[in-house]
């Protein structure tokens, strides 16, 4: 793991900058969660609001197909739920003055890297070198 004392920082506009990004980033994703919730059929508190007895109106196969849609909606609500994690991750190292920089090398994460992923902690080479 690379001494973080050495490491060059990013300047308080760049942090100011990935900070705006990441904070609209988190808006975006906390809508779509706020809208597979509404597909799952769960409320902000997590409880269930499905009717069991109003999907016997329905044909069997359109059932299935609503099950299987809240199904899916349950794995993509799972992956928001990780990528605002992430999110949240990234904005506490902003604040902490230590975003876009390597924890492997310890190097400056390139902006542009930073752009197309970032909450990532990892530069491009460290990230794809073989383990």
């Amino acid at each position: 793991m690379a001494n973080k004392q050495n490491a060059k920082k990013w300047s308080q506009k760049n942090l100011d900058y990935f900070k705006e990004l990441m904070l609209k980033k988190r808006k975006e994703t906390i809508k779509e969660i706020e809208r597979l919730e509404r597909v799952i059929g769960h409320d902000r508190s997590g409880e269930s609001k499905s009717n069991v007895e109003s999907s016997y109106s329905y044909h069997m196969a359109d059932v299935g197909t609503d099950s299987q849609e809240r199904e899916k909606a349950f794995l993509w609500l799972s992956r928001e739920n990780k990528f605002l994690g992430h999110i949240s991750n990234a904005i506490d190292r902003i604040n902490n003055g230590v975003y876009g920089i390597c924890i492997e090398c310890g190097d400056l994460i390139p902006k542009e890297r930073l752009e197309e992923v970032p909450h990532t902690q990892h530069c491009f080479a460290c990230k794809t070198k073989p383990k």
